[in-house]
């Protein structure tokens, strides 16, 4: 007999604006929780996950957030825009195509319904929350994921208190366009860059978690520079299956060119560390080179990438597979940064 989840019973407000939003948060305290698109959200409800069934739901979806602009300034995108919108949006595809290919990856019904803020504020897929077992993210005292099954959702760069990977495809390529965030809360907006924004494992009223957000803040918009002329942008993920899993790695590169030379890049990493990380050594192997980028320097860049990756082991196995973590992944992580790389050739 299958397992039956059911929410339970909450309040639902629909505030007029995001000041008003802002105040209902402030009132019910850690007690509401914003909804938005509600794809991650409503599952940790199902699965009454104890940080995650609040008492309260404040519905933002109204509140004439979901615009996307582009212009002299660059891009702006509002925080309840679908996913679905950020992909198909012309502006986007044309001028920043790291952004549009990484939000490729989800079926159309979740695309319709997830949204860009959403994606970058979305919980951990840790098995060990999602299944409410009571870890740092919980509000516990220990990582599961040290001692048990690390294979797939957690980090091969090290941790601190909890080693799950941030989750979201967008935020990756969002560091990599030095992308900024607005923020609004009980003293007004704010602009925080993307690190400010995911510092990494951080305490936030008195919960782990990596990014800065308080209980009664919300993102309005995602902003990002508009791109140079000799800009060019790559995504690459590759997954366990090509349905709705999340990525084993992805990686994001924004190049500046000078005719057929790179004179700068950025390259995160996504998916193998609490935060999308920047690969400096990847950096250096491409600025100053050529395009087409020869196979060798695509292989220099990619090694290292990955160099000073600290894989976890998974003891809690049969013999036969003991000590087989997730260090599978440094291997996918160096062929994903590879990839896009090669891309590079051929934007």
């Amino acid at each position: 007999m299958s397992t039956r989840y059911e929410l339970n019973p909450f309040g639902y407000l629909v505030p007029n604006t995001v000041d008003e939003a802002i105040s209902m948060l402030t009132q019910y305290g850690g007690n509401a929780k914003v909804l938005a698109g509600g794809s991650d959200l409503l599952y940790l409800m199902k699965q009454q996950v104890t940080t995650h069934t609040p008492q309260y739901l404040v519905d933002i979806s109204a509140l004439g957030l979901a615009n996307i602009t582009y212009g002299s300034s660059g891009l702006t995108i509002g925080a309840t825009a679908p996913v679905l919108s950020v992909q198909s949006n012309p502006n986007i595809v044309q001028n920043y195509p790291a952004i549009a290919s990484a939000t490729t990856g989800h079926p159309v019904q979740i695309a319709s319904q997830a949204t860009a803020a959403g994606d970058i504020c979305q919980e951990v897929w840790c098995w060990y929350l999602r299944n409410n077992y009571d870890c740092w993210r919980n509000g516990g005292d220990v990582c599961y994921a040290v001692q048990g099954d690390n294979r797939y959702y957690h980090s091969i760069f090290g941790g601190n208190l909890c080693y799950a990977v941030h989750a979201g495809d967008l935020t990756t390529a969002l560091f990599a366009h030095n992308a900024s965030l607005t923020v609004a809360g009980p003293g007004g907006n704010s602009t925080l860059s993307m690190d400010q924004f995911m510092p990494g494992v951080t305490v936030v009223d008195g919960r782990v978690k990596e990014n800065t957000l308080a209980y009664n803040q919300i993102v309005t918009q995602i902003n990002v520079p508009a791109p140079s002329s000799g800009q060019l942008s790559t995504f690459f993920r590759m997954t366990d299956r090509g349905a709705i899993d999340f990525p084993l790695a992805s990686a994001a590169v924004v190049a500046e060119t000078s005719g057929s030379t790179i004179k700068s890049a950025r390259i995160y990493m996504g998916h193998v560390a609490n935060k999308p990380i920047r690969a400096s050594g990847a950096e250096s192997a491409i600025v100053n080179q050529s395009l087409p980028l020869s196979e060798s320097t695509i292989a220099t860049a990619a090694a290292n990438a990955v160099k000073g990756a600290t894989p976890l082991t998974h003891p809690n196995v049969n013999a036969a597979n003991a000590g087989h973590g997730n260090a599978f992944r440094v291997y996918i992580a160096q062929g994903v940064v590879a990839n896009a790389i090669r891309a590079l050739n051929t934007a």
